[in-house]
């Protein structure tokens, strides 16, 4: 009995680490009927949202922000599209070279991005 309890527990952890590193996997949209979140980047740290960064290693995803693009829409857990006008968008975004650099700025747009568990 004791074997079965480890098993399921052990399940359950690797279970959840490997919600962890697809939950900001994205595939940017080719227009804006089909983008689930409309980013658009900013001109100063600033006048942002969220520092965002795009990483190539699903590992490395550890919280919103840190993001990694993937070819199909069925790979990815959001669609997303670059809007080219402030106006249209859902989230304004600077981008950062790495993940310790991403940060909330307005906090109540974090609801947008809070997929696979990450917050």
């Amino acid at each position: 009995m004791r074997l079965t309890v480890k098993i399921l527990y052990l399940f359950l952890i690797l279970l959840g680490y490997s919600g962890t590193s697809a939950a900001q996997k994205f595939y940017e949209a080719e227009d804006v009927k089909n983008a689930q979140v409309k980013f658009f980047i900013v001109d100063s740290p600033e006048k942002a949202d969220l520092h965002f960064c795009i990483i190539y290693d699903a590992k490395e995803i550890t919280k919103p922000g840190v993001m990694m693009e993937v070819e199909t829409p069925k790979e990815a857990d959001i669609t997303l599209i670059f809007v080219d006008e402030e106006k249209d968008a859902d989230i304004k975004v600077w981008l950062v070279d790495t993940p310790a650099e991403v940060k909330w700025v307005n906090e109540s747009k974090k609801k947008l991005l809070t997929v696979g568990g990450l917050k």
